[in-house]
């Protein structure tokens, strides 16, 4: 009788981890369709299809120009959103031209993403040395950024004096923050006078 027992037991036992099984890849499976619906309700099923597309694309323009990747994925992301709204407007009643630049823009923003902030560093950088050069707001500080300005644009000129023509930019760039250097001295020397003039007025 016990080992009739046991045979059924083992029979259970193994019925229960059958069970277990399939539970535990109905859970899987069930996380799994949570996971794809969570992410296609934060990136349209457009997108990925698009970027499929590029991808296929892509290598195809890299065979030819293998070191602009970049601008070959950019490229093949407006060709394939191109021939989209074309066929769309093809077979389809109206064409959604906001759904077509909004699905592009999933991909091209994060492609150019680092491009994009490079640039607006360097403009805010730009903007920032600008105003302290124009707007300096003591006297050593004003002179300080001359005296950089100065020497190097000397510098530059000194360094380049063989080769004038093929540095021209560099140099006018130079000389322009010479330049709002001296308009920041400048207003510096306006302000003083117009203090001046008021203590005398005052007097």
């Amino acid at each position: 009788m016990s080992a009739i027992t046991d045979f059924f037991q083992k029979i259970q036992n193994q019925i229960v981890e059958i069970q277990t099984t399939i539970n535990q890849i109905k859970t899987s499976w069930e996380n799994f369709q949570k996971f794809w619906d969570l992410f296609f309700t934060l990136v349209p099923w457009e997108v990925l299809l698009l970027l499929i597309f590029s991808v296929i694309l892509l290598s195809v323009f890299n065979s030819v120009s293998p070191k602009t990747p970049k601008a070959n994925l950019t490229i093949a992301v407006l060709l394939l959103s191109a021939l989209w709204i074309y066929f769309w407007g093809l077979f389809g009643k109206e064409v959604s031209y906001s759904k077509v630049i909004f699905v592009s823009f999933y991909i091209l923003i994060p492609l150019h993403a680092i491009g994009l902030f490079q640039i607006l560093y360097r403009f805010g950088k730009k903007l920032y040395w600008n105003k302290r050069r124009i707007q300096p707001k003591t006297w050593d500080s004003a002179l300080h950024q001359l005296s950089l300005d100065y020497h190097q644009l000397v510098g530059k000129a000194h360094l380049y004096h063989t080769e004038i023509q093929e540095n021209r930019d560099n140099l006018y760039q130079e000389m322009e923050r010479l330049e709002l250097s001296l308009k920041g001295i400048k207003s510096l020397l306006s302000q003083k006078n117009q203090t001046i003039v008021k203590s005398v007025e005052e007097t």
